[in-house]
């Protein structure tokens, strides 16, 4: 007849099996036999093997109860079926992955990386390390010696197995060399082997603003003063006075001065031997100019003594008059119906140490052909030479063929110069002027550089955009190298 098999816990589901005559029960992972079955005896010594190895496998046994023990022969873990999975039996899971049915308290080694973690009943965290075995990740306490042996304590900042920064309460060399920290000061030292390194955020307070002490830089709040020079690199310029008065500007005109307040007057002074002394004043309710006085009566009105070599019209309210003779100076405006030299091509305007600041002019002829400006370059080029946008300086001569950074023709005698006195050499950008040439060509044609002879031009060949130099203005009828006339900069 059957007979039951009963569970320790009566309130367990199920809490007991039911073994039929001559039959197996299978109902759970050991083999529970009926009566009058035949063959039992290798049934219970396998039972009992079952039991003596703990079912060991590397796949958890298909029929668990609770309570039941599993040895998981992958991971080398014995565990216990909790009802709903098999957990490990004390100490930490070692094994790659997660491990299957924790319940909150649980500790998992991940065997790959060497951390551990710890299972708060929904998520695994990590306690630590904080990077993966062989990579240093996050803050690293370490001791090392400085320069005088003596062993300083400090915290290593680390990304990914890189050293972003050193935490020490005082400032030492150390005693070993440390890639990026020559120098740890006290507080927080960032490394200078990782470029561009930086604390992003707001501070409150700093000793140096890119390396420049504090102290340094001029205050907006109060008075200051400065030993450097101060440039004002815009067209607004600045303005000056609780109501800002006085404006400096610079326009296409030029700079300009301006009071802002209606009829306020601009007043010029100097200090005459420890006395400030007004030497000129532009009347703001008249747009006069006065010299020597305060309330000029005209457009122009010099109260004392005026020194010119000609005049224009009337003179009025002169006790005398001193013309000017050679090598003498003048104050003020000088109007003429034209400046003539005596002599033809011989005589200069200004001079290489003393020119004129603005000249203002309706028309002007010049004898030579070409404009040109002055470019730093990296040698010094002879006239004739095509040189393009490149080198160690502003310019060099050409190398490459059809060369899109072309600048220009270095110039022979330019009639009009740009950065005058500057160093370097002289190129034309616009007119007529001699070019270094290889090749045949026809007046006409378009010119770019040459690829076989630095500093030379050729004939353009389905040129590129940018590259053409000017046209030639005279015909090369050899396949050698010469000098032509070009006309630059216009096509």
């Amino acid at each position: 007849m059957a007979y039951t098999v009963n569970k320790t816990r009566a309130s367990a589901t199920p809490n007991s099996y039911t073994v039929q005559d001559n039959i197996v029960n299978t109902e759970t992972d050991l083999s529970l036999i009926g009566k009058g079955y035949a063959g039992y005896g290798e049934l219970i010594a396998e039972n009992f093997l079952h039991l003596l190895e703990n079912f060991s496998n590397s796949n958890a046994p298909s029929k668990p109860i609770q309570g039941q023990l599993w040895y998981d022969s992958d991971n080398n873990r014995l565990k216990v079926y909790t009802g709903s999975a098999f957990n490990p039996l004390g100490g930490a899971a070692y094994q790659a992955d997660a491990p299957s049915g924790q319940t909150a308290g649980d500790i998992w080694i991940d065997s790959d990386t060497g951390q551990m973690y710890f299972y708060n009943g929904s998520a695994n965290i990590l306690v630590g390390p904080p990077s993966a075995t062989g990579t240093n990740n996050g803050f690293i306490f370490d001791s090392i010696a400085d320069s005088t042996d003596t062993t300083q304590n400090i915290t290593k900042l680390f990304n990914d197995g890189n050293l972003i920064a050193i935490i020490s309460e005082d400032t030492f060399t150390p005693k070993s060399a440390i890639s990026g920290f020559a120098t740890i000061t006290k507080g927080i030292t960032l490394s200078t082997a990782i470029s561009d390194i930086k604390f992003a955020g707001t501070a409150t307070d700093a000793d140096k603003l890119g390396g420049i002490a504090a102290a340094n830089f001029l205050r907006s709040n109060a008075n200051d003063t400065t030993t450097g020079t101060i440039g004002i690199v815009n067209d607004s310029g600045m303005t000056v006075g609780a109501d800002n008065d006085l404006s400096i500007t610079v326009d296409g005109s030029g700079v300009n001065f301006t009071n802002t307040v209606v009829d306020t007057d601009l007043i010029f002074k100097v200090n005459d031997g420890g006395s400030s002394t007004t030497v000129m004043t532009i009347d703001g309710a008249t747009a006069r100019v006065g010299v020597g006085t305060s309330s000029p009566s005209s457009l122009m009105h010099v109260d004392g003594t005026l020194t010119a070599t000609t005049f224009s019209g009337a003179l009025t309210g002169a006790a005398s008059l001193n013309l000017l003779k050679a090598g003498d100076t003048m104050t003020g405006t000088l109007n003429t119906q034209g400046v003539l030299p005596s002599a033809d091509a011989t005589y200069d305007l200004g001079s290489s140490s003393k020119k004129y600041n603005v000249v203002y002019a309706k028309a002007t002829s010049a004898q030579y052909a070409d404009l040109a400006e002055v470019y730093t370059s990296d040698a010094q080029y002879e006239p004739g030479t095509v040189v393009i946008f490149g080198g160690t300086k502003e310019v060099t001569q050409s190398q490459f063929a059809n060369d899109t950074a072309v600048a220009g023709i270095v110039s022979t005698k330019p009639a009009y110069l740009m950065n005058e006195g500057s160093e370097g050499v002289e190129v034309a950008l616009v007119g007529k002027v001699p070019c270094k040439v290889e090749g045949m060509c026809k007046k006409g044609d378009l010119l770019t550089t040459s690829g076989n002879t630095p500093g030379h031009a050729k004939k353009a060949i389905d040129p590129k955009l940018g590259s053409i130099i000017g046209k030639a203005m005279e015909d090369h009828s050899n396949a050698g190298q010469g000098v032509i006339y070009v006309s630059v900069g216009k096509h």
